[in-house]
């Protein structure tokens, strides 16, 4: 049997993935000229409402209007594009929708959709988010101090609550929706309510076109197709004005195939979530939310020649949830709860499958927890949130617990100033194993072993926000956060071949990251917008001396330097225009040595990546509803940032080779269609 594992860590779920998308959507971009650097970094900075709660620095709310003010690639309204326009929030590479959170890694986020976390990576490998901005109500990303609810992930919590119909439906109507056609995919939502049974319902979806065209690139030769889908529904039923019950479910999708030259390859990775919750508001002042789920993700590659029987490798991480959380609100301003999680992780890391029959390997983990958090009022001008959440994960008779102490205090001295100081420390039991050369594909997720200990990073946020005027607001915020038990690959490996031997393969670390986040925003008037400026550092360090003898190095995605302005103009005559401009300095990246040795780590610093995005609006009232026609320029002074390092190896070169990076994402003009009723 050929070698499958390393046939598909070396040549497809990234490269060729990218590279046949890119070839449909955008086949001018592909053939620009390739430079011999690396992997490349993109952060921007804004702002949005910052929320006036308790819970801490780092805290923010954005809603889906926000998300489709801003232009977008294609003309769809991204969420993650959105959040990192944040400070502090920066893209693991430019133009795609990964999120890099106060220079932790892409594996620190835990993204609840509905209370229940879902694993994406997001459609044609991070291009485009899979939330459709139709289905999405509220939006909270704590990035600061963490409120003692959250936990098991070291860098960032995004909260997303699904659009509700009981407060939502348009026109005064009991059923709305919308249509969307655009250049690349075309969406539906659908939602509405039974007012007399109390019952409510949201639907929306959305689906490339390629998936239809498999006929026609056929007759034109095209030896490939790639299409995605997403699938968002939630029902609700008020049985009572103390009881609320619920249903979610969610789904996403990619599917590739590739032929050429007597062989097929076909490449597919997707999400999914389900979940049941009760919501019972209680007497005296309490209230609880119950929730059972399952979420899980998926990643597999198939491969056949002419003559030889189909082979196939496939990875994967399947949870069931249960959680309690419980709510009292008491009287003098006191805000109490507590609650409890546990899940139950499979994770399947490698399974190959030869003609029907399947080597798998499985390996279960317990995740459960515990927390207590106290909101206080202390007076007219101080608030205080404490928490303490006590984490606990066992696997393979290794069992791990941790204390996770939280704190966050908030001075009010005037209407015009609000100062908070916060300290939180997260664990994480989850580790993703990503090469130091970017442009392998060799993304591993494994558990806390008895041998690998879990993330335990603390911080420390220090906020000021400022309130010039009506409509005018300025912020600043400086953190230091310090990571320990941090994995990467020892010097000289580049991926895993042989999975019961990874252990031996990898070195535990020192993280550490500190800034400083600036913006100013205009909230009012018809010239809305805001101007976010980002200095920060990130480090790592192996004292064992494995990686680099022993010395910090910087992250693979630090990133000095990131500055964002955003501009949204009402001009009249039922238009309106935006325009984006973000810049970031470049990334730290590592280049291997001709003889396949590991230099220091971060021994190469990439060029600057910059661009201007635009779009006009135009709404147009109907009888019910309105029609949107909208016009957007991305990348308009059609910069070649650097969207994707591959590693380029001859027939005879098992080792790294040479990178190059592509730059895939010219100028694009856009042009896309809502009917909204």
């Amino acid at each position: 049997m050929t070698d499958m594992r390393n046939f598909t860590l070396l040549h497809t779920p990234v490269a060729l993935p990218y590279a046949i998308a890119m070839m449909i959507l955008c086949p001018q971009a592909v053939a620009q000229e390739a430079v011999d650097t690396t992997l490349t970094i993109k952060e921007s900075v804004i702002s949005a409402r910052v929320r006036p709660r308790s819970d801490g620095t780092g805290s923010m709310l954005i809603t889906a209007g926000m998300v489709k003010e801003i232009p977008a690639l294609l003309g769809d309204p991204d969420l993650v594009k959105t959040l990192q326009l944040f400070p502090g929030i920066q893209a693991a590479t430019e133009g795609l929708s990964g999120m890099i959170v106060r220079g932790g890694g892409a594996d620190e986020n835990l993204i609840l959709l509905d209370g229940v976390e879902v694993y994406t990576q997001g459609h044609i490998l991070g291009l485009f988010s899979p939330f459709q901005s139709e289905a999405i109500g509220e939006v909270i990303i704590h990035k600061g101090a963490f409120p003692a609810r959250f936990g098991g992930r070291a860098s960032s919590i995004l909260e997303i609550q699904s659009t509700d119909p009981f407060s939502s439906t348009n026109f005064g109507r009991n059923f709305s929706g919308c249509l969307g056609i655009g250049p690349l995919s075309d969406k539906l939502h659908l939602q509405g309510l039974n007012s007399k049974r109390n019952i409510s319902y949201s639907v929306s979806g959305r689906g490339m076109h390629t998936l239809l065209m498999d006929g026609a690139l056929r007759a034109f030769k095209v030896t490939g197709n790639f299409h995605f889908h997403d699938l968002h529904a939630k029902v609700e039923n008020k049985i009572d004005d103390r009881n609320l019950l619920s249903v979610s479910y969610f789904s996403s999708k990619d599917n590739l195939y590739y032929k050429e030259e007597g062989s097929k390859t076909d490449v597919s990775w997707g999400s999914s979530m389900a979940s049941a919750s009760w919501r019972k508001n209680w007497n005296g002042g309490l209230s609880s939310d119950i929730i059972l789920a399952f979420s899980g993700y998926s990643t597999g590659m198939g491969y056949k020649t002419t003559g030889t029987k189909r082979e196939s490798l496939r990875t994967g991480l399947d949870d069931l949830l249960a959680k309690a959380d419980f709510r009292f609100d008491g009287k003098k301003g006191r805000d109490i709860r507590f609650g409890a999680e546990t899940i139950r992780h499979k994770f399947t890391p490698e399974a190959d499958m030869l003609d029907g029959h399947t080597d798998r390997t499985i390996i279960k983990g317990l995740e459960t927890s515990l927390y207590l958090e106290d909101g206080f009022t202390a007076s007219s001008w101080l608030i205080i949130n404490s928490g303490l959440r006590l984490s606990f994960f066992s696997t393979g008779g290794t069992a791990r617990l941790t204390p996770e102490p939280r704190i966050s205090v908030t001075a009010i001295p005037s209407n015009k100033v609000r100062t908070t100081l916060s300290f939180s420390r997260v664990s994480q039991y989850l580790h993703q194993l990503s090469s130091p050369v970017a442009a392998l594909p060799v993304d591993l997720i494994v558990p806390v072993t008895g041998r690998v200990r879990p993330v335990v990073s603390d911080q420390l946020s220090l906020g000021v926000g400022y309130h010039v005027t009506q409509g005018l607001e300025i912020s600043l915020e400086a953190y230091y956060k310090s990571s320990s038990n941090i994995l990467e690959y020892k010097d000289g490996v580049m991926f895993i071949d042989d999975f019961e031997a990874w252990e031996d393969e990898v070195a535990s670390g020192l993280g550490r990251s500190m800034g400083m986040e600036f913006l100013v925003r205009k909230t009012t008037g018809k010239t809305k917008g805001w101007i976010g400026y980002t200095l920060s550092k990130s480090e790592r360090r192996f004292q064992d001396g494995t990686i680099s003898g022993g010395n910090w190095f910087p992250s693979r995605h630090d990133s000095r330097h990131n500055l964002s302005v955003v501009l949204n103009e009402t001009i009249g005559n039922g238009w309106d225009v935006g325009a984006v401009w973000t810049y970031s300095s470049g990334g730290a990246v590592t280049i291997p040595l001709e003889d396949g040795s590991m230099p220091q780590r971060g021994n190469h610093r990439l060029p600057p990546s910059h661009r201007l995005d635009l779009s006009a609006n135009h709404h147009k009232n109907r009888r019910i509803g309105e029609v949107i026609w909208s016009f957007g320029v991305y990348n308009a002074y059609n910069r070649k940032n650097p969207n994707l390092v591959i590693s380029i190896q001859g027939d005879d070169d098992p080792g790294p080779g040479s990178l190059k990076t592509i730059s895939f994402l010219p100028v694009i003009p856009s042009v896309s269609y809502t009917r909204v009723f």
